[in-house]
This record gives C-alpha cells, structure tokens and sequence, in this order.
C-alpha cells in the first residue's frame, strides 16, 4: 500500500502561524502525481482539510485520477497535546471538506506525527463515532512511536485492547511497514524520513520480507520528501532536510520493483 502524507512544507509548525509561509503543494503534490502516473500506480492521499480547502482543484485532480482521499486531520494538531473535543471538532471539519471535495465517503485516517500513544486511544472511539473504517497511525517502532510490540500488518482491532487482534472486529489497523533485525527489533523502513535516510536495499528488503510472510506494506511519503529545493524553515531539524537530493530516485525505485495501490483497493473497502 502506498500513502501520501499531503501537508505543505511549512504544516509542522504552529497553525496560526501558517499563512506567513508560502505554498508549495501544489507543486511538490505534481511531482508525485507524474510518478505514480507513469508507473500506473494508485495512492491513499491523507490530506490535511486545511489544504483540500485552499486547493480544491488538486483534491479534484487526484480524485479524477483514481487515488483515494483519507483524512490527516483539518490543521495538523498532535494528538498527544489536544483534548477529546478538540481532536473531535477538527476530524469532523476535515472529513466534511474531503467528502464534499471528493465526492466519495472517507473511510480512514492518519494521525499528524503518528501522535497516538497509549494515553490516547480515545481517538479511536471518536474515529469509530465518525464512522471511519480504518486508521493508519501505528508504527511498529520504539522508543519513540512506543510501539514496538505492535502487530506489524494490517488487522482488526480489539475493542478492548488497540495493540491487540479480533476478526469480529469492523476497524482495521494498518501499521507502518517494519524490518524485524536480530537484537535491534523493529526497523521502521516505511518511507519519509526513514527513505532518505536508509539505504534502498534495506527499504526493499522490509517489503519483501512482509510480502513473503503473506502481508502487504504500508509505505508512505510527503511531498516535501521528494523536493530538494526545499526551503530552510528557522526551527526545522537536520532530519527535515536529510537525503533530499537523492530521494526522487529512491522512491521511483520503489514504484519499479513493487506494485502499490491504494488502501481503499488493496483491502477491498
């Protein structure tokens, strides 16, 4: 499975602060949009309501196209630092500007930073209480995602446990794809930063070892990911900008040797 995480360069930082920024996703998103054209490939694009809002045109352009439209939420919040009516009141405002946009019935969601811990798998209620189908925020990884012990393919999740299986379950988890290593663990080797950063014969070799156990891989990237023009932000780490020249081919290689579609396609929604 592939996913665009599709944010503009300037939406890690503060949300009133956006509008000092100057666009680039409509070109960054076209860049990614030629690729995924000239290898036939179809996408999940988790768009931020915030830019379907600005750039209609592009939610049309990547509908008539045949990529699915998913929730990022509205303005990029982390979901660690929100209340419950915070988080509620902004997925509700993304996933009305999406299906209005898209025409079509936005089945799942992607937490800005992947920011669901276990202090906040009330999230998970209100997804199912928006009538979502699935989620796409849990990385497999530790320390940082906290998950490490997470199952590292797609399932059904437990009422009672998120981390956990149940096949009466409606909602599906679709972790990132991992690397299981002896005596390191998880490697996360899904995309974004970790694509540019890792080597893309370790990338490939996550992939296919998650297909030879029967799995698919979630693999993601935003477009800024793709942009080595990419403009220095005061505030932004050394890792936002790590790798940018080379990506574009990483990623292309990617779109050579494996075969992506969207979740909406690959699960059949």
């Amino acid at each position: 499975m592939l996913s665009v995480d599709l944010e503009d360069n300037f939406c890690d930082l503060p949300y009133p602060t956006w509008s000092n920024y100057e666009s680039r996703v409509v070109k960054t998103t076209k860049v990614i949009l030629d690729l995924l054209g000239r290898y036939n490939t179809r996408a999940t694009f988790f768009t931020l309501g915030y830019i379907a809002e600005r750039y209609p045109e592009l939610v049309e352009a990547l509908t008539s196209e045949g990529h699915e439209i998913a929730s990022h939420s509205y303005s990029h919040p982390n979901l660690k630092k929100v209340s419950k009516d915070t988080f509620e009141s902004d997925l509700a405002r993304s996933l009305d500007i999406l299906r209005r946009l898209s025409g079509e019935k936005v089945l799942g969601f992607r937490a800005p930073y992947l920011s669901i811990s276990r202090q906040n798998y009330w999230v998970f209620d209100i997804m199912k209480r928006r009538h979502l189908v699935y989620d796409s925020s849990i990385f497999p990884v530790g320390p940082h995602y906290g998950f490490p012990d997470a199952p590292r393919y797609a399932y059904r999740m437990s009422e009672d446990d998120p981390l956990k299986e149940d096949a009466n379950s409606n909602f599906i988890e679709i972790p990132l794809a991992t690397l299981k290593l002896p005596i390191v663990g998880n490697a996360p080797v899904a995309g974004g930063f970790y694509l540019r950063f890792l080597p893309i014969h370790l990338i490939k070799t996550g992939i296919r070892k998650l297909n030879a156990s029967g799995h698919n891989a979630m693999c993601y990237i935003h477009p800024e990911d793709l942009a080595p023009d990419r403009p220095r932000i005061p505030g932004y780490p050394w890792h936002y900008y790590y790798g940018l020249p080379g990506a574009l081919k990483k990623f292309e290689s990617l779109l050579k040797n494996f075969r992506f579609s969207s979740v909406r396609e690959t699960i059949e929604l």
